[in-house]
């Protein structure tokens, strides 16, 4: 499963997104034979890192209009609604629980690292399939976990294989790593942990559900919003609203 790319970057005491790729192959162009020069890099000897467990859903630190806000701010780029999100600030406590580093004890929303960051879809997922008590170490194998365990594993190793590729390099190069190969090709490099999630017996079987459970529609983007904008505002209200809302 491809992670819904988007990742932001400091700006002041703002983010905004930078780059973001499609969560499905719409779009892509046909021709994908040809070598990208950006990647994929080897990442056979990729190891991820051990998954710190997400806020609790509905922690209550923001209200409707501060979720609305934040996602105005970041989605749509209205950036007179961010500073209340700063230390000191009304809006600090909403702010703090969307926003954590890579090395805290919790990860809430957006988890950044040095100066660029992602949302936790994987936290949000365990989140909403209440597998939180699930989530392992990973020098404790990777077959065991939690769904959120598996998408973490599956979603750093394409970050490590592609992260030197932007747009549609990068959906290509996403692509060539999840690969189920042919007899003219071995499998992509990240299709062993791709495997973990979409294995049936798997943790994360819920997430091919026909329905899903309903929360997990949270910590997705909405791919029907096809503008990138709208998308981002909609996906931030709601899994800012899911994780640290009411």
């Amino acid at each position: 499963m491809k992670r819904p790319f988007v990742f932001v970057a400091i700006v002041g005491a703002t983010i905004v997104q930078c780059t973001s790729s499609s969560p499905s192959d719409a779009g892509l162009d046909a021709e994908t034979d040809a070598a990208l020069a950006c990647g994929p890099i080897d990442a056979s000897v990729f190891v991820p890192d051990t998954m710190p467990p997400p806020h609790p859903p509905h922690l209550g630190k923001c209200t409707p209009q501060q979720v609305s806000d934040y996602a105005q701010c970041q989605g749509a780029k209205v950036t007179d609604l961010c500073g209340q999100f700063k230390p000191g600030q009304p809006a600090a406590d909403c702010g703090a629980c969307i926003e954590t580093q890579h090395d805290a004890p919790e990860w809430g929303v957006v988890v950044f690292s040095g100066s660029t960051a992602l949302f936790n879809i994987e936290g949000c997922v365990d989140d909403a399939l209440g597998q939180v008590a699930l989530e392992v170490p990973i020098d404790a194998g990777p077959t065991g976990g939690s769904c959120g365990d598996r998408l973490h594993w599956s979603y750093a190793c394409q970050e490590a294989a592609c992260n030197t590729c932007t747009g549609g390099d990068f959906t290509r190069c996403d692509s060539e790593v999840l690969s189920a190969g042919d007899d003219a090709s071995p499998p992509g490099l990240c299709k062993p942990y791709d495997d973990l999630v979409s294995d049936p017996s798997s943790p994360c079987a819920p997430l091919f559900a026909t329905p899903p459970p309903s929360d997990v529609a949270n910590c997705f983007p909405d791919a029907s919003i096809t503008d990138a904008g709208p998308q981002l505002v909609d996906w931030l209200t709601r899994i800012a609203t899911y994780m640290c809302g009411t």
